[in-house]
């Protein structure tokens, strides 16, 4: 397969930051799509079909893609962390509303892409005005997570709950003595290819991590701290046959308290499961029910508030 992108160098803490836009060029508005742990630019294939319904069956919406190459990117998540990929982010978003003119800007997130955005939200509720202040970040418009799963849940699957809690502690202990950044030794952790420091994957795998966002088992009042600070519109899409998910968690349940924390109008009806998908949204039919349900989302941002 074959396809034609536009490369957009940008400023940003990452030297050398690229997005690759898929589009029209002289589209009004932006989405920024941000893969999971491993992902990159063009490792998704949803991306594309969403893509192509926006250019040929919604050009009325007036939205291109980007997809971000961050810090993080492919096997650099074990070194990085959600706070370092906001910055890459707020980076290419500030790209977007300045050297480029876009307008409406909304975050698409992918597995552990959907705890980036939800870093984001968290970082945009403190902002002041359209600055950057006090580590806040650019407000963008609107909020897709597609495949939000707990990290810590889906290693259940992987590992056994005596070899997880083994690796946590040897990770806290590093993280006590100030030694984080240090690599945890490969038989602890064989649920990663790629090599992974003590903070992240205590991030990841421990109970209360920077990483813990969507677990079945988080009390209300972190909940609350979770959804409240989102004051534009979020699309939330579970996969109906994602294999990283646990049979005991009740994905719609958890969707359902998700939404009831966020202020009315902010989770929107459209949010649901994807027929047939799995974590990756493989399938022709899953990719053209995404693509028809966020181009519905978008209708829905451009006419919130107004």
């Amino acid at each position: 397969m074959s396809y034609s992108t536009r490369v957009h160098h940008f400023k940003s803490l990452t030297p050398q930051s690229c997005a690759y836009e898929l589009g029209r060029e002289d589209s009004r508005n932006a989405v920024v799509f941000i893969g999971g742990l491993g992902d990159g630019p063009h490792t998704i294939p949803y991306v594309r079909t969403i893509a192509q319904h926006l250019k040929s069956s919604r050009p009325d919406l007036s939205y291109s893609i980007f997809e971000i190459r961050m810090t993080s990117s492919f096997g650099g998540f074990g070194f990085s962390s959600l706070q370092n990929d906001v910055a890459d982010i707020s980076a290419l978003v500030s790209h977007l509303r300045g050297e480029l003119g876009r307008q409406k800007v909304v975050l698409l997130g992918h597995s552990t892409g959907c705890q980036d955005c939800m870093e984001y939200a968290a970082r945009t509720a403190t902002a002041t005005g359209t600055g950057t202040e006090n580590g806040a970040v650019p407000a963008v418009d609107g909020f897709v997570l597609q495949g939000p799963v707990s990290d810590r849940e889906a290693l259940s699957l992987s590992m056994s709950q005596h070899d997880t809690d083994a690796a946590i502690a040897w990770a806290e202990g590093l993280i006590k003595t100030g030694q984080g950044d240090e690599v945890m030794p490969r038989t602890m952790v064989p649920a990663f290819k790629t090599p992974i420091t003590a903070y992240r994957w205590w991030s990841l795998a421990g109970r209360g991590g920077d990483d813990d966002y969507f677990s079945s088992d988080l009390p209300d009042t972190r909940l609350a701290e979770i959804w409240r600070p989102f004051s534009k519109p979020v699309l939330i899409l579970h996969s109906a046959e994602d294999e990283h998910v646990p049979p005991s968690v009740d994905v719609k349940a958890c969707t359902d308290k998700w939404m009831s924390f966020c202020a009315p109008g902010i989770a929107t009806s459209l949010s649901g499961s994807i027929p047939g998908a799995n974590h990756r949204v493989e399938k022709t039919d899953a990719q053209q029910w995404m693509a028809n349900t966020v181009a519905a989302f978008l209708d829905n941002v451009e006419r919130f508030g107004g």
